[in-house]
Parts: structure tokens; sequence; C-alpha cells
């Protein structure tokens, strides 16, 4: 699964009114995510938000601009996140 970041700048603009910025290429897992987020929450960006990466979002980029709505929907929500990440830290050391 593929995560990625959706957020408005320091001043509280998106891409355009209901279109965030999105980071690009989406990264392979939850923990490489959420370092950029709290990287750019650091940074002062605002609404950043993580959500799932369809395998397609790059070529749905092309065709069409991304909604907050849309986000909204495939956002990563923090008791999934820590499921996820203990998940990948048992694998890890296993």
């Amino acid at each position: 699964m593929a995560y990625t970041i959706a957020y408005r700048d320091k001043d509280g603009t998106s891409y355009a009114d209901n279109y965030p910025w999105i980071v690009m290429p989406p990264y392979d897992t939850l923990g490489e995510c959420q370092r950029c987020a709290d990287h750019l929450i650091k940074q002062g960006y605002k609404d950043v938000t993580i959500f799932w990466a369809v395998p397609s979002l790059a070529a749905l980029l092309e065709r069409t601009e991304l909604a907050w709505d849309y986000v909204k929907r495939h956002q990563v929500r923090c008791a999934q996140a820590r499921a996820e990440l203990q998940a990948a830290e048992i694998g890890q050391a296993g």
C-alpha cells in the first residue's frame, strides 16, 4: 500500500479552493510518510493529512485534480496508523 500527504501552505492556502497540495511520489511505508508529515507540520504547513494513495494516483492526478473530499475519504486515522506501524515494527523484529 502507498501513502501520501495533502496539505495547505503556511498561510493556509491550497493549490485551489478545494484542492490541496499533494506530496508526490507516494511513500511505500507509513513510517516514511509520517516522517515527512511531521517535517511539514514542524515547518508550519497547515492541514497536513496522510491518506492512502491508490496505485494509479499519478494517473489520476494527470486526468483530474484531487479534492479535499477525496483526501478525507481516504485519510489514515491515528488508530489505523498506530496499528500499521506496530505491525511493521513486529515484522522487522521477527
